[in-house]
């Protein structure tokens, strides 16, 4: 492979770890003598697709939400989807974490609208739901959905059921699939690539 910012071969790095509720995570980084450097992590095993409900309620704020590359957050009281897309990534937090992510996006998103009264009524209310959620005076259903299966909600009080094919296949799983297709071998080696 050659290196996107000089066009020199560049060194690919990769290991495979055993990370506690992923499983096996790949480990990728690639470098180049010019200074370009890139990393991913990739979890390399596929379970049964899964949806995790929780009503957060204020007093289990602390509860540990494992989401992966795949996963989907919903709140529908409050309209709120977080769906992954290409560059989603895992992350392992808590109810109350959850919350102040989703309070931080509604204040910029209330800043940006600030001459849209009605967008700005709305971003008020969202953050009034979620404040009376987290001093206990409300509740919310958090629901989180994995087509592979690699997200999870650790908790007594979770409610965790096995998603359906189509249901799963419905998801976005914010991984891209690239084909090379109709390229000869001269083709693709000029892009650095493999035919399999």
């Amino acid at each position: 492979m050659y290196c996107p910012a000089c066009g020199r071969e560049i060194k690919i790095l990769s290991s495979i770890y055993e990370v506690p509720y992923f499983g096996k995570i790949l480990l990728t980084t690639i470098s180049c003598e010019c200074g370009y450097k890139h990393s991913d992590s990739i979890i390399t095993e596929i379970k049964e697709p899964r949806r995790y409900t929780i009503k957060i309620d204020g007093q289990n704020l602390f509860t540990k939400v494992i989401r992966s590359s795949s996963g989907t957050i919903r709140i529908p009281e409050i309209g709120v989807d977080i769906e992954p897309g290409p560059a989603s990534q895992a992350f392992i937090t808590n109810l109350e974490g959850i919350l102040s992510r989703i309070e931080d996006i509604v204040k910029i998103a209330r800043d940006w609208n600030s001459d849209d009264e009605e967008k700005v009524e709305r971003c008020n209310l969202i953050l009034e739901r979620i404040d009376k959620t987290l001093k206990g005076e409300s509740e919310l259903t958090l629901i989180l959905e994995d087509p592979f299966g690699n997200s999870a909600i650790i908790s007594d009080d979770v409610f965790i059921e096995k998603m359906s094919e189509n249901e799963a296949a419905q998801l976005k799983s914010g991984i891209t699939v690239m084909e090379l297709t109709g390229l000869s071998e001269d083709e693709l080696g000029d892009l650095g690539a493999k035919k399999e």
